[in-house]
Order: C-alpha cells, then structure tokens, then sequence
C-alpha cells in the first residue's frame, strides 16, 4: 500500500523535463502561458482524497495540510502575469524527513498547473544549469566587454533570462552544499524574486540549517531572511519514510533485487538489459561542456562501470548529470563499503543518487555487504584527526577553523546518508523500475573506442 504513494509520485516525472532549462536566453513572452488553474478542476485535496479510497496512498494529515496551502497557491496562481502585477506571490519552502511524501505532493500540484510557463527540477540541478548559463554568457562577451563589466551582472542576465521563460520553479531537494553555490544565491534569487518569479521547494532541513557551518557561511547568511521573505515555511514533522514499507522485490536474472553481491550478475544483467555480452561492449567517452568523461562500458542507454571508475576518481556534479542524462541503467561492479573516513567517495555517491534519483536511473550496485550497512558511519579519533589534518593543510585554516565546518566534521554526510539509503531502498523495487527514464537535453556528443577494459572481467 506504501508502495503506491511513490509509484504514484514518480510515474509523474515523465510528464515534464526536470532540468531541460538550459535553453537560449531569449526573452519570450512569458504571459502568453498563464498559471491558469482553470476553474474546472478539482480540488488536491479531492484528488488525494479519492486515491485514498482507491487504497492507493494511506491517508496522512501532514500531508493534507501540505495540499492545502498549495491549493490555495493554486488559487493564486489563476490568471497570474508577473511582472504586471503590483503584488507577487508567497511561495512555499517545505521541510522534513526523508521518504514522508513531500516531493509527492508537490509533483501533484505541479501536474495540476496548466501552463508551460513552469519548471520542476532537482536543485542541484537546477545551479549546476545555473553556473553553465553564467560560464556561456562570459564566453559569449568579447575580451573588451570583459575588461570593461562594470555595470554588467552576468547573474541577473541568467536570472532575467530564466525569468523569461517561467515563473513557477518547484524545487525537490532544497540544499546548499557548495561554496560556489553559497557566494551567488543570494542575487540571484534576489532578481527572480524581483521578476515575481513562485518558488515551492521541499528539503530536510529548516531555512536556519541551511548550509549550515558551510565555508564562508556570512556571504550565504542574508540569503536565510530573503528565503523566508517571499517563501511560507511549513515542517512536515514526520518520522516516517514511506519508502522503506511494503516494496515488490524486482525479478531480476540470478535473483532478485538490483542490489546484487557477485560481479557475474552484473554481467548478466547486462546481457539481459541489451542482448549484447559485457565483452563486445565499446568505451564511450561523453564531450560535455568541452569536458570528456570516459567510464566503463555501453550499449545503447545501459552502462556498466566499476566503483573505481565512477566515484574514486575525480568526478564533478557536472559528470554524474551529464550521465544521469545519458544512461537510463548503470551497472555498477566492485562497490565497496563507504567510509566517513573517506569523505570524498561518500560525497560523489550522495551527489550521484540525488541526479540518478531524480531522472529515474535504474542503479544496479554489485556489494558484499548489505544495503542498510553500505555506509559505515563509524570513524576513530585517530583517523578523524589524520583526515582533518590533511585538509586543513589545503585550504590553509587553523584548528579551529576547520572543526566548526561540516566540510569536515561529516555532519553533511550524516545528514545525506539517511536520504540516500532511502532512495537506494526504493530503487530496489518494481515500481521504480517501471518508471521511464527522463534524459532530457544533453549538449554532448559520443566517441566509441574499439578495445574495452572489461574484455576479461568476470
């Protein structure tokens, strides 16, 4: 029964493109595609209400509340034609537990927005399109024009130009990890704002937490109150995560579930998946933004890699997109246990679910421990100290400094790992499996090499 409330949630996402927002800037006429809700419809809460009845969702009064401040949003939002109007709306910043529903509720009000003028998408994904538009708009400038910026913002022309295009964003996974994310969402979400741009977003944290004991957390900090100036903050306050309950094991070759403990499946999962053994599959190399990234093997939208190629080597945000966009299956061999002692895997991996997550790739993880104890939590003082201490040599901070930020203490990693359990759990189940995979634009194209580095693995 739990089961149907994210089967339900998901099966939505093909519906829309999630970050398939890095289009021209070009200034479209916006209020050609009102957020006309339509007078017809039926109410959130009535459509909610009768998958309740239908035994498709179990009825819970946290999300009920949810419905309804985004239904009177809906309201709102009937005939809306920012700039013009005097007054903008409130959008709505929810936040609480993994897995209680909320990216659900939203992706329900976002189908029932009935206007192109709108956009859904992950946040990460979302400032990794962000940054691509600022870098595209200085490559687009003259080395005059560059000597000469001032008075240019390349941020609020990103912003402008987003503006343009819609003014409804629905964010799933509100978080702000990265300092360079940290020194610009300030302006720009000042100037979207400004554009009478509606933000909805879910996260796990409260707007105070928010990169929280992040580096140089002060240029961040006005971005808190300006949050909370044009968003109603509402805690979901639940402890339950649905996606844990009641999922359908999948049926796959040599057992089930796509957390498997023996390289051979892979193989033969792959040879399922695309009728071509893992031998006579070529290297690809993707050219992304002028960068190659070359893992594994594919045929078609199935890739087969290692643990070695895909998270111990240096890959960026930027990487995991282009390849969430890519490969619909990733079939990864030799996945070792995640440390705390090891930071940087750890965070590429929880990086790397999130843009899987949210394009619906199927993730196979060949393990030899089981799925609740991939990521080992525990350090000793010892090993805490050593790896503190080499960081703390590369970005030149005392003692001191360096305690008082996540970056080193774990606390991020703590807080993701919950979440990436979770949707590692829910990738385990049919549900997930059945739903399509959303590649959006990809501005890259393929070079295939002739040998391959799997030829002899088994």
């Amino acid at each position: 029964m739990f089961r149907s409330v994210y089967r339900r949630a998901r099966l939505c996402r093909h519906a829309y493109n999630s970050s398939d927002f890095a289009r021209p800037a070009t200034f479209s006429n916006r209020n050609k595609d009102l957020l006309g809700c339509q007078r017809f419809y039926t109410t959130l809460t009535d459509q909610y209400k009768e998958k309740v009845e239908r035994g498709e969702l179990v009825e819970d009064p946290r999300q009920i509340v949810m419905l309804q401040k985004l239904e009177s949003l809906r309201e709102q939002l009937d005939a809306y034609q920012p700039p013009e109007e005097t007054e903008t709306i409130n959008g709505l910043y929810v936040y609480g537990g993994v897995g209680c529903g909320k990216t659900m509720i939203m992706d329900q009000f976002y189908e029932n927005i009935h206007s192109r003028a709108k956009l859904r998408t992950h946040f990460h994904d979302f400032m990794l399109d962000v940054h691509e538009r600022i870098h595209k708009y200085k490559s687009s400038l003259s080395r005059h024009q560059l000597e000469n910026m001032k008075g240019t913002d390349p941020i609020r022309e990103v912003a402008l130009a987003i503006a343009s295009e819609t003014y409804l964003l629905c964010f799933d996974e509100f978080q702000v990890t990265d300092v360079a994310d940290a020194m610009i969402i300030k302006r720009l979400f000042e100037n979207l704002f400004e554009e009478g741009i509606v933000m909805i977003s879910t996260g796990n944290r409260p707007p105070d937490d928010l990169y929280k004991n992040g580096l140089q957390r002060f240029n961040f900090l006005p971005f808190i109150p300006l949050l909370k100036q044009h968003c109603e903050v509402l805690d979901m306050d639940s402890v339950t995560d649905y996606r844990l309950q009641d999922h359908k094991a999948l049926d796959l070759p040599g057992g089930e579930a796509a957390f498997i403990h023996d390289d051979n499946r892979v193989d033969e999962l792959f040879e399922h998946l695309t009728g071509v053994k893992v031998e006579d599959a070529k290297p690809q190399t993707l050219s992304f933004l002028g960068r190659d990234i070359t893992v594994g093997v594919s045929h078609g939208t199935v890739l087969v890699t290692s643990y070695r190629e895909l998270c111990n080597n240096n890959h960026g945000s930027s990487d995991f997109r282009a390849l969430a966009k890519t490969y619909s299956h990733v079939l990864v061999k030799d996945f070792p246990q995640l440390s705390m002692k090891k930071k940087s895997p750890l965070r590429r991996f929880i990086i790397m679910m999130d843009l899987f997550y949210d394009r619906s790739v199927k993730l196979v993880l060949s393990c030899h421990v089981p799925i609740t104890k991939i990521i080992d939590l525990e350090v000793t003082s010892g090993e805490a100290e050593d790896s503190l201490r080499m960081l703390m040599d590369d970005l030149q901070l005392t003692k001191k400094e360096a305690m008082a930020m996540s970056l080193f203490t774990g606390e991020d990693e703590l807080f993701a790992h919950k979440r990436a359990l979770s949707r590692l759990s829910e990738m385990q189940c049919n549900d997930y499996w059945e739903l399509p995979h959303r590649p959006g634009s990809l501005d890259s194209s393929i070079k295939t090499d002739a040998s391959s580095p799997y030829s002899n693995e088994s």
